[in-house]
């Protein structure tokens, strides 16, 4: 009989399962092995790590206390590294500024103040880049300069909107494109230490270009790993090539915060609606995230107005839910996971009795620009459709690399997906994408045994029950690890 090693909780009936997944950034907060175990038992599919923070000794003892924990516990566990990128600051100043409207000051590259008109800042392109107009601005916003004038060593900027500005604090450039690239040699670093750890994905930050993808998995490749990348969009060159970065990710990340920053915050919502539909058209899987359950960072409760956001981003069918701050440093991190688990449960039962087709209009537009179907593509649709009419109770993916499963998921059927594979990398991996759950199994390569087995052993795993359907997808002969071109219905009895 097989044996699965199970991947997140799995509810009795298919229609309690949760589709959309729980990421949490973890740090002192949420860090002890007693806590990280409360969170998995609520529900948490995915954890952050934040390589803005922290060096790669500390993260390396909490990968591994991560990965014993979730051992305890019986359950996978998703690891998502997410590399700094080049988030541009200000130096060391003398004494904190206090930046009246109407002052001038001298932006120049260097590490250090050295005189009260100048401030520095550590990106070497600042007079190369910079055009007269253009909009600087600091402290996440709360301060903003206009390009006064541009000279070769440095540029002037007048305050527009005044404040307190301190050592360090970020610099945005939102009406520039910047001569830099997305991965600096302390990403470079973090990535190599990422790989060598198995981490299962990798984030990009301050993406502006495909381009800048595609250098990162030329690194990757040559590494000999194939790890998923998903982009953070948090900037605004970003979302004016979204869909050819979305071509080239395995996934992207609406960063709600920078990218507030560097656009208009009442611009957000429209982007994060564009983002989901590039998503939408590729197939990628989506994450939304920052400030989600933000009074949780002091409060037990969240805010109606938070709810709401959640509520929205399910309704839009995001893959992943994301917390920062609510658990990395905030006083509730247990508290945080169950309150997204028990919104996303919520909207789902929803959701779930009003749905009108599996099909989705930017999926759509997508598959009418194609001028015909690969064979994985038409199993995946034909899968939803037999699903939905037959009202099958599982959509069963037996796949090496997990690719069907994700094909099958973009379709957004009624029933869950199980996803079966022999990598270990693989289950992980499929646990960002919408209504994915993945079993480990070692006998993938004896297809006449898996086949035969397989529905018995769905059902005394407690997967399925007697008297439901299910609709298998394979490659076969599976021994010759053949792309999916198998489409199989089972009466589970």
């Amino acid at each position: 009989m097989i044996k699965f090693k199970q991947h997140g909780k799995f509810f009795f009936h298919h229609t309690a399962v949760r589709r959309s997944k729980v990421v949490a950034t973890i740090g002192p907060a949420s860090a002890s092995e007693a806590t990280l175990k409360e969170m998995l038992e609520s529900g948490l599919d995915i954890v952050r790590l934040n390589f803005s923070h922290g060096n790669q000794a500390s993260h390396a003892q909490l990968i591994t206390r991560i990965r014993q924990v979730a051992k305890q516990c019986n359950r996978g566990i998703t690891i998502l590294q997410d590399l700094q990128g080049p988030k541009i600051r200000c130096g060391h100043l003398i004494d904190d500024l206090q930046l009246q409207v109407g002052d001038k000051y001298k932006l120049i590259y260097g590490s250090k103040q050295t005189k009260p008109d100048i401030i520095p800042i550590d990106y070497a392109g600042v007079c190369q880049d910079m055009l007269k107009g253009q909009r600087v601005l600091m402290d996440d916003g709360k301060i903003v300069t206009k390009i006064h004038a541009s000279y070769d060593d440095h540029v002037v900027v007048e305050v527009i909107h005044g404040g307190l500005l301190k050592s360090r604090k970020g610099v945005n450039f939102p009406d520039t494109s910047l001569s830099l690239s997305a991965l600096t040699d302390k990403d470079s670093q973090d990535l190599l230490f990422g790989i060598s750890q198995k981490v299962d994905i990798i984030a990009l930050s301050f993406v502006q270009t495909a381009d800048d993808v595609v250098q990162v998995r030329e690194i990757i490749t040559n590494l000999g790993e194939d790890t998923p990348i998903i982009v953070k969009v948090e900037k605004h060159a970003a979302v004016q090539n979204i869909m050819e970065i979305a071509a080239v990710s395995e996934g992207l990340m609406v960063a709600r915060g920078d990218l507030g920053v560097e656009a208009q915050m009442e611009r957000v919502p429209s982007f994060q609606r564009k983002i989901m539909e590039a998503g939408a058209v590729y197939g990628r899987p989506i994450i939304v995230a920052t400030q989600m359950l933000e009074s949780m960072i002091e409060s037990p409760s969240a805010s109606v107005s938070e709810i709401n956001d959640v509520a929205n981003a399910v309704l839009e069918s995001a893959d992943c839910l994301m917390m920062s701050a609510e658990t990395a440093s905030g006083k509730h991190p247990v508290l945080a996971v169950r309150k997204m688990v028990s919104i996303i449960e919520e909207v789902e039962k929803w959701t779930l009795t009003h749905r009108k087709t599996f099909r989705n209009t930017f999926r759509r537009r997508r598959m009418e620009n194609l001028k015909e179907l690969e064979v994985h593509e038409s199993v995946a649709i034909t899968a939803c459709e037999a699903c939905e009419s037959l009202r099958a109770a599982a959509i069963v993916c037996l796949s090496l690399t997990g690719s069907i499963a994700a094909s099958i998921a973009k379709w957004r059927p009624s029933a869950p997906i199980i996803a079966i594979s022999p990598r270990f990398d693989v289950v992980n991996r499929l646990n960002m994408i919408w209504g994915v759950y993945s079993l480990h199994n070692p006998l993938f390569y004896k297809t006449d045994k898996l086949l035969q087995d397989l529905p018995l052993s769905l059902k005394q795993a407690g997967y399925v029950k007697a008297g439901d359907t299910i609709i298998i997808t394979g490659g076969i002969p599976i021994s010759l690890m053949c792309p999916t071109n198998m489409l199989k219905i089972d009466k589970i009895t």
